[in-house]
């Protein structure tokens, strides 16, 4: 994981040497309240920075996924220009947070209908979510993300995370077990590991 800055990719790129499957994970703000707080940046000089650190991080990696910080707030046709500049930029996965857990599962669903209908790429690219459990809807968001078109979850053993937690891995892995056929889509983890990770974990 690394911010746009180039000093700190090429800390990772360093970090990440002799691994043999590696990802640069990229981040920049996207939502307003970010842009003119945090950022004081335009929306192009956002996605400007996005891509030239996506460029950079090409002389080390292939695999390279983009965040959208705090996505959940972010106008959607912003969010899908700047996914696209993603994709052009050369990012492969393309992670949709909703940083500080304020949506709904209706709205995390449309919101990645929204992406898998209008964004172009060659059929390679992976839209990724990340849900912050705020308001107790971690899981039900990631779910709602996976009948839009997501098609890997961050999510966490026990939920553990920042402030109310992340997406509870584990409930996310029996939900598509069990509840598969709804969703359209499962997992290859293997369930049986779930209770002894949670347990030593805890």
């Amino acid at each position: 994981l690394s911010r746009t800055r180039l000093g700190d990719i090429e800390a990772v790129a360093r970090s990440l040497e002799k691994a043999q499957n590696k990802r640069l994970h990229i981040f920049i703000a996207t939502s307003p309240i970010h842009r003119e707080f945090k950022l004081n940046m335009s929306k192009q000089q956002i996605i400007d920075e996005m891509c030239a650190a996506v460029a950079h991080g090409r002389q080390w990696f292939d695999d390279i996924e983009v965040t959208a910080e705090d996505a959940g707030r972010t106008e959607i046709e912003y969010l899908t220009q700047y996914f696209q500049a993603a994709i052009e930029a050369g990012a492969k996965v393309l992670n949709v947070p909703d940083t500080v857990g304020y949506v709904t599962p209706s709205e995390s669903r449309q919101l990645y209908q929204h992406l898998s209908e209008n964004l172009r790429h060659d059929g390679s690219v992976i839209l990724s979510c990340h849900n912050h459990n705020d308001l107790g809807l971690a899981v039900a968001n990631a779910l709602g993300a996976i009948e839009g078109g997501a098609r890997q979850v961050e999510c966490t053993i026990n939920g553990i995370g920042e402030r109310a937690g992340n997406a509870a891995l584990e409930e996310i892995v029996m939900a598509l077990e069990v509840r598969g056929d709804a969703l359209g889509c499962r997992t290859t983890v293997v369930t049986t590991e779930l209770f002894p990770a949670s347990r030593a974990l805890s």
